[in-house]
C-alpha cells in the first residue's frame, strides 16, 4: 500500500503544469512578496492590494517568475508544487528552473 502512494506521488509530479497550476503558483508568489514588505502586518486590505500591484510589476524583472508567466507550457508539475508549498519568495525562485536563472 505504501508504495502504491509513492508511485503516486511520483505521477503526480511528472509532467507539466496546467494553466491554473501557474496561475495559482504565480498569485502565491505575490502574495509570499507582500507579505515579505516591511509593515505588511499593518498594512490595510488597500493597502495591500495596492503592494500587491506593485509587486506584480516589479516581479517581472524576476526571471523564474517572468519564465512561469510567459512560458507556462514549459513548467513542471513538480515544480509547481514545490512552488505553492514555498514559504518565502526565495524558496519559490529556487522552485523554479527558467533556463535564463542558470
Amino acid at each position: 500500500m505504501k508504495a502504491f502512494f509513492l508511485c503516486a506521488a511520483l505521477i503526480s509530479c511528472r509532467g507539466n503544469a496546467s494553466a491554473e497550476d501557474c496561475k495559482a503558483m504565480s498569485g502565491h508568489y505575490i502574495d509570499l512578496a507582500v507579505k515579505e514588505t516591511p509593515q505588511a502586518a499593518a498594512m490595510s486590505s488597500a493597502q495591500a492590494a495596492a503592494v500587491r500591484d506593485v509587486e506584480r510589476g516589479l516581479k517581472r524583472a524576476v526571471s523564474s517568475y517572468r519564465f512561469v508567466q510567459d512560458h507556462c507550457e514549459a513548467v513542471t508539475r513538480a515544480e509547481s508544487s514545490c512552488a505553492i508549498a514555498a514559504e518565502d519568495t526565495r524558496g519559490w525562485e529556487q522552485c523554479v528552473h527558467a533556463p535564463d536563472a542558470r
